[in-house]
C-alpha cells in the first residue's frame, strides 16, 4: 500500500492522488513521438493549408485587389446565392470594416481568408464524409463518437497538441479550426440524406437509375437545405474560433481583441469587435439556405420530413394480431430454450471446477524473494525476501486481483448453467463466454509469467501455476462447448474492408506493445548518486559539495524509456504480441464458409482483445498502485488498452448474426 494512504484517512481526497493516472504524460509521449517519426507526414498536412492561406489572402484579398473590386466580388456573391438586399447588406459590411482604418481592412481581409480557407477544406472534407455516413450505417456509428468528441472538447485542449505538430501561426490556427467546425457539416449531410422519403428513391430505383445517379439527382438536391444549413453552421463556427486563434499569433481580427483584452484599450477592442460582427453577419445571410414557399423553421422541416419516413414495424407482443399485405399472423411466445447438452454440461462443470481453482490460486505464493512486478516500479523490491501472494501489491498484485476477479465470475456462470439448465439460449451456457473468459485467464497468467523478473533471487510460487492449470481446464471446457454451439443466424463473414482494418490494427497493438514505452523513468543515475552522498556527507565537511552535486543532478534529470522488447526492460510486449498475432489469425480464419467456425473465430477474437485489454489495464493499475511520481506507466500500455478494446468489439461483432 502506498505511503501516502497509510498516513491519511481512507475518506481523506488526498487518497487519490496515489491512484493518479499518468494520462498528461501519455499523451505529451505520444506528441512527442509524432513529432519525432512523422515530421514528413505533418509537412504534407501542412502544405496545402500554406499554400492556400498565401494564394488567397497574401496574393488575392491584401494584394491583388483593390477594396473596390472586393466590395464589388462580395455584393455579386450575396446577390447570386440569396437577393439583392443581402448583396448590398455585404458590400455595405465591408466598406464599414474598411473605414475603421487601414489596418483593420486588412485584418478583416486576412479573417475572411483564414474562414475561407477553412470552409472550403470542411466542405471538401465533410460532405463526402456525409454521404458515406448516410450510404453506410457501420460507417456512420464510427464516425459519430469522433465527431462527439470533436464538438464537446474545447478547443483550447488540442489547440496545445497542435501547436507541439505544426508550430504557431495561421496554418496550426486553420487546422484548430477545422476540427472544430467539421462536425456540422458532415452531420447535417447525413441527416438530409437519410430524411430523403424513401418511396422517392424507391421509385428512382424502379425506373432503373443507379445507385450513383440516385445521389446526385434524387439524394442532393431533396438534401440542399439540410447541407447549406450545416455550411452555415460551419461558417459561424470558424468565425467565432478567430479569438482563439489569435491566442497562436494567427492574426487576423482576433489580434487587436487580444490586445485589448491584455492592455485595456476599449478603442481597440470596440472596432476589431465591429468589424467580427460585420463579417459574422455578412457570411450569415450569404450561406443562409435559400428561401422557398415553405416558411417554416429547420427544425419544423426536419420534423416534417421525418414523418414521411416509411411506417416502422410495430413489433408483436405475444396474443396480438399483426396485419400483413397477405394474411394475419397472431404473434406468439417465443419457445423455452432446450436443455443443456452433454458437451454444455461438461463444459459448465469445467468453467465452475477451473473457475474456483483459479480464484483460490490468487490466496497462494505467486511470488518467492523479490517483487515481479513491484521490483520494475520500486526499485527497492528487487530484493524482498518472503512469500508474495497474487493479491499483494509486491506479488500477483493487479495481474492477480484481476484473475480472481475473472474467475469468480467465470466459477458463477458455470454454478448457474448446471443450476440452471433450461439456458442454453444464454451466452454463458453456450460456452462464448467460458472459451473467452479462459482466454482472459491463461493470458493474463501467460503475461505474469513473461515478465522478467529484476532480481536475482526470484522465483515463481505455486500459486501463479495453480492459477495457470485452472485457466486451462476453464479454456478447455470452453473450447469444447463453443465447438458445439448450433444456431440458425449466419454470422457475418470477414470481407475485404474488415481485413484491411484488422490488419491496421494488429500492426497497431503490436508496434505499441512490442517496440513502445511501457515504462516511464524521469529519474537520473547521477541524481540518485549524489542523493546517497549528500545523505553520507550529512554533517560533514564535505555536505555542502554534496548538495551542489545533487542539485546539478537534479537539473540533468532525463527521461528513460523501458520499451516492451528492450532486453533489459520487463518483455511484457512478448505477450502482447503473441495475442495480437493469434487475433490476426482468428480473422484470417472467419474466410471460412462453414457458419460454425465464423461463430466460433469470432468469440476467439473476442476473447483475444479482452486479453490484450485485461493486460494493458492490469500492468497501469499495478504501477500505478506502487510506482513513485518519477516512475509511471508507458503511453504503449494505454494504446494497447485501446487497441485491444477494438479487436473486442469486431470479435464481438463477428460472433453475431449478419
Amino acid at each position: 500500500m502506498s505511503p501516502r494512504m497509510l498516513a491519511t484517512s481512507f475518506w481523506d481526497n488526498a487518497n487519490l492522488d496515489a491512484w493518479e493516472i499518468p494520462f498528461g504524460l501519455w499523451i505529451e509521449e505520444i506528441v512527442f513521438w509524432l513529432t519525432t517519426h512523422i515530421k514528413g507526414l505533418l509537412d504534407a498536412v501542412k502544405w496545402p493549408v500554406d499554400q492556400l492561406l498565401e494564394l488567397i489572402i497574401d496574393k488575392l484579398l491584401q494584394a491583388w485587389l483593390p477594396w473596390p473590386i472586393v466590395l464589388l466580388l462580395f455584393f455579386l456573391l450575396g446577390l447570386s446565392t440569396r437577393n439583392f438586399l443581402v448583396g448590398l447588406g455585404s458590400a455595405g459590411g465591408l466598406l464599414i470594416c474598411g473605414l475603421l482604418g487601414n489596418e483593420y481592412w486588412d485584418l478583416t481581409m486576412e479573417t475572411l481568408g483564414m474562414i475561407i480557407v477553412a470552409v472550403l477544406i470542411c466542405t471538401v472534407i465533410g460532405i463526402p464524409l456525409g454521404i458515406l455516413a448516410a450510404r453506410i450505417d457501420a460507417f456512420w456509428s464510427r464516425l459519430r463518437p469522433v465527431l462527439d468528441g470533436m464538438q464537446v472538447i474545447h478547443p483550447f485542449v488540442y489547440l496545445l497538441p497542435i501547436i507541439f505538430l505544426f508550430g504557431v501561426r495561421r496554418t496550426p490556427g486553420v487546422l484548430a479550426t477545422l476540427v472544430f467546425a467539421l462536425p456540422p457539416i458532415v452531420r447535417l449531410t447525413n441527416l438530409g440524406i437519410r430524411q430523403v422519403p424513401a418511396d422517392v428513391v424507391e421509385a428512382a430505383r424502379a425506373f432503373g437509375a443507379t445507385e450513383t445517379r440516385i445521389l446526385r439527382e434524387v439524394q442532393m438536391p431533396l438534401a440542399r437545405p439540410a447541407i447549406m444549413a450545416g455550411l452555415n453552421q460551419t461558417l459561424l463556427l470558424s468565425l467565432s474560433m478567430v479569438g482563439i486563434v489569435a491566442i497562436i499569433a494567427g492574426g487576423g481580427l482576433g489580434k487587436p481583441i487580444l490586445t485589448a483584452l491584455n492592455t485595456a484599450d476599449i478603442p481597440i477592442g470596440a472596432s476589431a469587435g465591429a468589424g467580427l460582427y460585420f463579417v459574422g453577419v455578412l457570411l450569415d445571410r450569404i450561406s443562409q439556405p435559400e428561401e422557398t414557399d415553405d416558411r417554416r423553421g429547420l427544425l419544423a422541416r426536419i420534423r416534417s420530413a421525418w414523418s414521411t419516413r416509411a411506417d416502422p414495424v410495430v413489433p408483436a407482443v405475444p396474443g396480438m394480431q399483426v396485419e400483413t399485405e397477405t394474411e394475419t399472423v397472431v404473434a406468439t411466445e417465443a419457445p423455452a430454450a432446450p436443455a443443456l447438452t452433454t458437451s454444455h454440461r461438461v463444459g459448465a462443470a469445467a468453467a465452475l471446477v477451473g473457475g474456483l481453482l483459479a480464484a483460490f490460486s490468487v490466496l497462494l505464493t505467486w511470488g518467492n524473494g523479490a517483487g515481479l512486478l513491484s521490483a520494475w516500479a520500486r526499485f527497492d523490491d528487487s530484493d524482498l525476501p518472503g512469500a508474495h501472494s497474487g493479491l499483494d501489491a509486491t506479488g500477483g498484485s493487479w495481474f492477480g486481483i484481476v484473475f480472481g476477479l475473472v474467475a469468480l465470475a467465470v466459477a458463477f456462470g458455470g454454478a448457474s448453467a448446471l443450476w440452471r439448465p433450461r439456458t442454453r439460449g444464454k451466452f454463458y451456457a453456450g460456452g462464448g463466454a467460458f472459451l473467452a473468459a479462459g482466454l482472459v485467464l491463461v493470458s493474463l497468467a501467460m503475461a505474469y509469467l513473461t515478465v522478467s523478473p529484476r532480481g536475482e533471487n526470484y522465483s515463481h510460487g505455486s500459486g501463479v501455476w495453480l492459477g495457470l492449470l485452472g485457466a486451462l481446464v476453464v479454456l478447455g471446457g470452453g473450447v469444447g462447448a463453443a465447438l458445439r454451439m448450433r444456431s440458425g443466424d449466419e454470422p457475418s463473414r470477414a470481407g475485404p474492408r474488415e481485413l484491411a482494418g484488422m490488419v491496421v490494427l494488429a500492426l497497431f497493438v503490436g508496434l505499441a506493445g512490442a517496440s513502445g514505452s511501457w515504462i516511464l523513468d524521469q529519474r537520473s543515475d547521477a541524481a540518485q548518486i549524489a542523493a546517497e552522498l549528500a545523505a553520507q556527507a550529512e554533517g560533514a565537511d564535505q555536505g555542502g559539495l554534496a548538495a551542489e552535486v545533487l542539485a546539478e543532478a537534479l537539473a540533468e534529470t532525463r527521461r528513460v524509456v523501458v520499451r516492451g522488447l528492450d532486453s533489459e526492460g520487463p518483455r511484457i510486449g512478448y505477450a502482447v504480441l503473441v495475442l495480437t498475432v493469434a487475433s490476426m489469425a482468428a480473422t484470417l480464419g472467419r474466410l471460412a464458409r462453414n457458419h460454425a467456425v465464423r461463430r466460433y473465430l469470432g468469440l476467439v477474437m473476442f476473447g483475444l482483445g479482452c486479453a490484450i485489454a485485461a493486460v494493458g489495464m492490469a500492468w497501469i493499475a499495478s504501477f500505478v498502485r506502487l510506482a513513485t511520481p518519477a516512475l509511471s506507466p508507458g503511453a504503449s500500455a494505454f494504446l494497447v488498452v485501446v487497441g485491444g478494446l477494438i479487436v473486442a468489439a469486431r470479435g464481438w461483432r463477428a460472433s453475431s448474426p449478419a
